[in-house]
């Protein structure tokens, strides 16, 4: 080896891409405890899942006790995730609130006014026309959406 290389080895036993999670004596090192805490986590996560997935394969199985405190567990759930997502998007909950009020309502006269309108495309003549052909008339417009009654 000449006086202008550099050559190193590495740690022995030390594998390239592998963290070190234990210090000499054994213990963790705070790597290795965050790292712990995410494994057991996640395999507390899984043994959840498993848990649900076999109680609803095996519901029949359950006493009442159980089946009314896993109804419970999951009412509480959504509860929890229903508030969390009034306070994390309180706009976007708003807007689906109006539409689960109002969507149908919408839905159903946009849908009218462009069934109107083709037929009165097909038919030859104006949607006013055809539509007051059947006892129906625009009454009024609110928000920007026709109305319609009989005369």
């Amino acid at each position: 080896m000449t006086d202008n290389e550099l050559c190193h080895y590495g740690i022995l036993g030390m594998k390239w891409g592998v963290r070190r999670y234990q210090n000499a004596d054994g213990s963790l090192t705070p790597a290795g405890r965050k790292h712990a805490q995410e494994l057991a986590d996640k395999e507390a996560r899984k043994a959840v899942k498993e848990d649900r997935k076999y109680a609803m394969k095996n519901r029949s199985l359950l006493s009442d006790e159980e089946l009314n405190s896993r109804i419970v567990r999951l009412q509480k759930e959504r509860l929890l995730a229903d508030l969390s997502r009034q306070e994390l998007t309180p706009g976007r909950y708003k807007a689906g609130q109006i539409m689960e009020k109002y969507g149908n309502q919408i839905i159903g006269t946009a849908i009218g006014v462009g069934v109107g309108a083709s037929l009165g495309k097909v038919v030859g003549g104006a949607t006013d026309r055809w539509l007051s052909t059947k006892g129906y008339k625009v009454k009024d417009y609110r928000d920007g959406v026709p109305h319609y009654g009989k005369d």
